[in-house]
């Protein structure tokens, strides 16, 4: 795809010494450069842990910020430095998909093998205002009480003599690569979800009218027969998997969990006229993993005892009794609060979807995208104008979707590229492993449009070595500079 861009080639930025961001000199920031290249502000900071002690259940939160006076302001990214406890469970909500939104650097400041300093790098569209605006951190520790407020650059300035400004009005047209995904011979998808049903004390007799219980039924219910009634899909297998709270005997407690599990295996089974063979069913027991991260996140004036008792014995039975020895109603206050929510089952969809034509694509992106494959989408994008906003928008589904995979995320950076937006482009280009002759090449023209013509010429270079299509056209571009 071709895009034509005027670029500039003045560089702006500015070098800082070192920094201490806290009064205790726990963490210092280093080598920092607040910069204006292209169209973008970029920020680099090496992150220094030299006396840092953070507590293992807390986290210090360092969040640059680009302020003019008081009226305007813009966040970057947070850094994390998370105690060790804390850390796993940041990990663990990665893993789920639910990690805190806004951080762009997590440290494990608990890990004694770990680094002492980290790099850290942000970027962002260059607006007017941010010329005359400075860098700031704020520092703050769980639960985010702000400690500090620092000021480590009052300005952007131009370091660039004019004699080294040669060719500001040299017009340069990139042409950007983009990857066909290869088609996905078979469409394995899975869906999960959890129910929270309530059974009588002890029995394993589901109710179906036990309070909410109809309502979670009919959830599980609608997600089977949405699937099933799809004549494109087939249901492979069927997965339930049952829960416990704490009370009560541990090896009881397991056995219970598999029973009420089977007991809704048995129901959805019979509702949904589903063979047996799709089933796959067990009983997890006590949940204290699901129970520790409740507790982490609660405001319990007992929190930290209770998760002293979770950490410092496996006996489930010995932790139980200990979590009741509390003081203060603490047992009945977390048995009411947070027990509910640990009897659950959690169940899981594994199914194949059949190969869709363009325009049954089409049709089934607005409700299902994920029962898309790339290569589809793709397909899809094809029938747009290179560069309209279907096409656009095609690409930026591709990466919701599939935000794990190389060619969605190459895709996404080349769209960027193609719409200038520089920022988005370097973000998908991180996320990409297979740096070949195509990847060389948008890279190079995401350093041209930065303005650093040697490191575009190298891209440009290793991605003709590697008979990239677009890559001799761009080397054309750049050795136009040559001629000024």
């Amino acid at each position: 795809m071709k895009r034509p861009n005027k670029i500039l080639l003045t560089i702006l930025c500015t070098t800082l010494a070192t920094l201490s961001a806290t009064a205790q000199n726990r963490t210092t920031v280093t080598g920092s450069r607040y910069a204006l290249r292209g169209d973008s502000v970029y920020v680099d900071l090496l992150i220094g842990l030299y006396n840092t002690e953070v507590p293992k259940r807390s986290f210090i939160l360092l969040t640059p910020s680009i302020q003019k006076g008081s009226s305007v302001s813009m966040d970057l990214p947070a850094i994390m430095i998370n105690g060790k406890n804390r850390h796993r469970a940041y990990q663990r909500l990665l893993e789920l998909r639910r990690g805190p939104v806004g951080v762009g650097l997590a440290i494990n400041a608990g890990n004694k093998d770990a680094p002492r300093i980290h790099r850290y790098s942000a970027a962002i569209p260059y607006e007017p205002w941010m010329k005359e605006a400075a860098l700031a951190i704020r520092e703050g520790e769980w639960p985010l009480v702000e400690m500090s407020y620092e000021t480590v650059a009052d300005s952007m300035q131009d370091l660039t003599p004019p004699s080294e400004q040669p060719y500001r009005d040299v017009q340069l047209n990139f042409m950007i690569s983009f990857k066909e995904p290869a088609p996905e011979p078979v469409k394995t998808r899975s869906e999960t979800g959890k129910a929270y049903l309530d059974f009588a004390a002890g029995s394993t007799v589901l109710n179906p009218y036990l309070n909410n219980n109809a309502a979670e039924l009919v959830k599980i219910g609608a997600a089977i027969q949405n699937i099933k009634n799809n004549p494109a899909i087939t249901i492979t297998a069927i997965t339930f998997d049952g829960y416990a709270s704490p009370d009560g005997a541990a090896s009881v407690n397991r056995e219970l969990s598999g029973m009420r599990a089977m007991a809704l295996k048995e129901y959805i089974r019979t509702v949904c006229s589903l063979e047996n063979r799709l089933f796959r069913v067990s009983g997890k027991g006590e949940d204290w993993t699901a129970f520790a991260e409740l507790m982490s996140a609660s405001y319990a004036a007992y929190r930290e005892q209770a998760l002293d008792i979770i950490s410092s014995t496996d006996s489930p039975d010995v932790r139980e009794r200990r979590l009741a020895a509390l003081p203060g109603g603490a047992y009945r206050d977390m048995s009411a609060s947070m027990f509910p929510r640990l009897r659950r089952t959690d169940y899981g969809l594994q199914y194949t979807v059949a190969p869709f034509t363009v325009e049954d694509g089409k049709r089934m992106l607005e409700t299902s995208p994920s029962w898309l494959s790339l290569s589809e989408m793709y397909a899809i994008a094809q029938t747009y104008q290179a560069g309209s906003a279907e096409f656009q928008r095609m690409f930026n589904i591709a990466v919701e979707t599939f935000p794990d995979s190389d060619v969605a995320c190459f895709n996404a950076a080349a769209n960027a590229l193609a719409t200038g937006n520089t920022a988005a482009a370097q973000m998908y280009l991180d996320k990409v492993t297979n740096r070949d002759a195509a990847c060389e090449n948008n890279m190079g023209v995401l350093a041209a449009m930065q303005g650093d013509y040697d490191a575009a010429a190298a891209h440009f270079a290793r991605a003709a070595e590697g008979a990239n299509a677009e890559a001799a056209r761009n080397i054309a571009e750049t050795n136009k500079l040559k001629q000024e």
